[in-house]
């Protein structure tokens, strides 16, 4: 897009990941002023100068013990309008996780469409262009949005997983759900090119209404195989645990959970589940309570992806980080 580098910021929460990357670009990390006031109301700006520049703004928009979704989405499109202000010729945000993609349609009658909501805040907010990773669905996440935007796949990430630790054949890669099929079908693929063999494919159904689940029949063969379940988010766990016992039922040998997000707002039974061999997440979210989790659990940390994809829009020649 330019010759001159873009500024990289950070809000607060986003701050260690967004340092991982800038480390990956050799680029500095710029500075934010924050202030919270006693009222509960926020301002922020850039301290460093953005007049005629590209800026890079990462923020995270997952739930915090002292943010709510709501706020740090406010406190963005605040400073984003801040930054557009200050005169910032070109602003993207990258937000690994991105709220409300789950709310992409309407399930019953007067139901808010959120992420299309979300789309028009963001527009209006003057922002220019969007990276995130593993939205629930693509399809609805690119008609939302009129801005250009970027939407990057955790699935190669947490293939090396499964090629580092060399799991068991015969192997197969199981959709907890019957909208994921597509995502587990890109995982199993990228799995066969990169161990050379062939690997199955299943799914389990799941149904739901309002809040309740229901279905749980596997469709497909894992009995005696190493299945790898996966799936976009795990917030409460339930879905995967179904989809767990469903393959239990079925013979698989072990079983392995990777997933792109990791919310963990209600997963107690997940973690204390005897189920899975693995829990693998990506580093979009960071863990509410790394403390609890055992040496099942995993993080893979998607830095040098987005950095990739920053170094490519934006013409930087990546140096090997130290």
């Amino acid at each position: 897009m330019a010759n001159v580098a873009p500024l990289l910021l950070a809000l607060h929460e986003s701050h260690a990941f967004a340092t991982r990357v800038a480390r990956q670009l050799v680029l500095p990390l710029g500075v934010l002023m924050e202030h919270r006031y006693e009222d509960g109301e926020y301002k922020c700006h850039p301290l460093d100068p953005v007049s005629g520049r590209d800026v890079v703004l990462f923020s995270g928009l997952y739930p915090e013990p002292d943010l709510s979704v709501h706020d740090k989405l406010c406190r963005l499109l605040f400073l984003c309008g801040a930054i557009k202000d200050a005169g910032a010729r070109h602003l993207q945000v990258v937000s690994p996780y991105l709220c409300y993609s789950r709310k992409e349609r309407r399930i019953q009658a007067q139901d808010p469409v959120i992420t299309r909501y979300l789309a028009t805040l963001m527009e209006a907010s003057r922002i220019d262009g969007l990276m995130t990773m593993d939205v629930h669905d693509q399809a609805a996440f690119d008609n939302a949005f009129r801005i250009p935007t970027r939407h990057l796949e955790s699935a190669p990430i947490l293939a090396e997983y499964v090629v580092r630790e060399h799991l068991g054949e015969p192997m197969v890669v199981v959709s907890p759900d019957l909208g994921g099929i597509k995502r587990a079908e890109r995982l199993r693929q990228i799995l066969e090119e990169r161990l050379g063999h062939s690997i199955g494919h299943a799914c389990v159904e799941k149904y739901r209404r309002d809040e309740a689940l229901s279905g749980g029949t596997l469709i497909g063969t894992v009995e005696g195989c190493t299945v790898i379940l996966f799936d976009d988010l795990i917030s409460t766990g339930s879905t995967l645990i179904r989809a767990a016992e469903a393959c239990q039922a079925g013979g698989a040998r072990e079983i392995h959970a990777l997933a792109t997000h990791g919310l963990f707002t209600a997963a107690d039974r997940l973690l204390d589940s005897t189920l899975f061999k693995r829990v693998v997440v990506s580093d979009s979210i960071p863990l509410p309570r790394p403390e609890s989790m055992n040496g099942r659990f995993e993080v893979m940390d998607t830095s040098a992806a987005i950095a990739s994809a920053l170094a490519a829009e934006y013409g930087i020649q990546r140096e090997s980080a130290s």
